[in-house]
C-alpha cells in the first residue's frame, strides 16, 4: 500500500493475455477483477478483527494505526488488521483504522471485509476522498460497476486532481464498452500526473480498441519510459508493430516481453507470448 493510504494504483490496469493481443480485445481489470464471485483468501475462518483481541493496550488509536501501517510496510497485513483493530476498540468512530485495515482486508484477499470497511470509512467521515476511491475500487471485485463509478466519481468531485480515481474510472468505463468515456478520463488523468505510466498503458489499450495503433504506440512507448517493467506494454506495443509491418520491432518487443514475465512468474503470460513469437517468425 501507499503512504497515501490507497490501493497501489499499479494494480489499476488492463490485463494483457496471449488472447488480448492476438485479438486487440481490452480484457480487463482492475486488480485482478474477473472472477464472477469472491471467495474468502485460504486459511482465514472468520474475519480478523473477530478473532480473539488482547485488551488494547494504553496506546493511542492514532499510535495504534500508525503501527499497522508500519506492519503493512512490512508486509505483514493480518497484524496490522489486528492493530487497527485494537484503535477502533479505543475509538470506534476513527475512520482513518477503518481505512487501512480495508486495505489489509484487502491485500490479504478478503474483499467483502474491505469493501466492509470501507463504507464505514465513508459514512464516518464523508469528505475523504480516499475513503470513497477505495470504495470504489472494492465493489469493482464484485462486477459492480455503477456503484465503482460512482465512488469514483465521489472522489473526483472531493479531489479534482485525483489522477488514480480518474484512471480506475476509465478501466471501469472500459469494461462497459464506453471507451470514449474512458479515453476522456484517461486523459485527465495523465494531465493531472504526467508520469502516470498506468494511466498511459491504460490509454494505449483504449486506443488499441479505438482502432488507433499509432496513437496506441506512442502511449505504450511512454509508460515504458516511466515504467520499463511493464511487460504487458512490450506485449502490446509488439502487436501493433506486427499488425503495422514493423516485424523486426515487434521481435524485440515480444522477446522482451516475454523476458520479463519469465522473470516475474507470470508463467501463461510467457508461454502465450512466445507462441506469438513462434507466429511472427512464421509469418516472414
Amino acid at each position: 500500500m501507499t503512504e497515501s493510504g490507497v490501493v497501489p494504483s499499479s494494480m489499476h490496469t488492463y490485463k494483457l493475455t496471449g488472447d488480448d493481443m492476438k485479438q486487440g480485445l481490452i480484457a480487463v481489470l482492475i486488480m485482478g477483477v474477473g472472477a464472477a464471485l469472491w471467495t474468502a483468501s485460504p486459511g482465514v475462518a472468520q474475519p480478523l478483527h473477530l478473532a480473539a483481541v488482547d485488551s488494547p493496550t494504553p496506546a493511542s488509536a492514532t499510535v495504534l494505526v500508525d503501527q499497522g501501517l508500519q506492519q503493512s510496510e512490512q508486509g505483514n497485513h493480518r497484524a496490522a488488521i489486528l492493530s487497527y483493530t485494537r484503535a477502533l476498540q479505543i475509538d470506534s468512530q476513527y475512520a482513518p483504522a477503518y481505512l487501512k485495515r480495508g486495505i489489509s482486508y484487502h491485500e490479504i484477499g478478503d474483499y467483502q471485509q474491505a469493501l466492509d470497511n470501507f463504507r464505514e470509512a465513508v459514512r464516518i467521515e464523508p469528505g475523504n476522498a480516499e475513503a470513497y476511491y477505495n470504495l470504489g475500487e472494492a465493489y469493482t471485485h464484485f462486477n459492480q460497476t455503477d456503484q465503482s463509478i460512482e465512488n469514483f466519481t465521489q472522489a473526483i468531485q472531493l479531489n479534482p486532481d485525483y489522477a488514480e480515481a480518474y484512471n480506475s474510472r476509465a478501466v471501469v468505463y472500459a469494461m462497459k464498452g464506453e471507451l470514449d468515456q474512458a479515453l476522456v478520463d484517461l486523459n485527465q488523468a495523465i494531465s493531472e500526473n504526467s508520469e502516470y505510466a498506468d494511466a498511459y498503458y491504460n490509454r494505449g489499450k483504449t486506443h488499441t480498441e479505438l482502432g488507433n495503433a499509432e496513437a496506441a504506440i506512442e502511449d505504450y512507448s511512454a509508460a515504458l519510459r516511466i515504467d520499463s517493467d511493464l511487460a504487458s506494454a512490450y506485449g502490446n506495443r509488439g502487436w501493433l508493430y506486427f499488425q503495422t509491418g514493423n516485424r523486426t520491432s515487434a521481435i524485440m518487443d515480444l522477446e522482451k516481453a516475454a523476458d520479463l514475465f519469465q522473470q516475474q512468474g507470470e508463467q501463461q503470460s510467457y508461454l502465450q507470448t512466445r507462441m506469438l513469437i513462434q507466429q511472427v517468425q512464421q509469418s516472414w
